[in-house]
């Protein structure tokens, strides 16, 4: 018979709480009104710089998305096949 443990499975899908990007959301935010166009990886080298924070750039991605910032493409950019002309 069994003494220890149990048979409840462990909670799923990610951490709760805000993250690691929380306490720097002002200063990406800030960065962003600057320069609306920077790059992912201009605000991941500026956070690392600034701040000493080291993250991927699809964490700086998934933060903006959350925030309600929206990615376009250039209007340079070729144009996708899958359109219809």
């Amino acid at each position: 018979m069994r003494t220890k443990g149990h048979a409840e499975p462990p909670p799923q899908g990610p951490p709760h709480g805000k993250g690691k990007l929380a306490p720097h959301q002002a200063f990406l935010e800030e960065l962003i009104a600057q320069d609306p166009d920077i790059p992912l990886f201009e605000l991941r080298d500026a956070l690392a710089e600034a701040e000493g924070v080291r993250v991927h750039h699809s964490s700086i991605a998934n933060l903006l998305s959350r925030l309600g910032f929206t990615y376009k493409k250039s209007h340079w950019s070729r144009p996708s096949a899958a359109v219809p002309r």
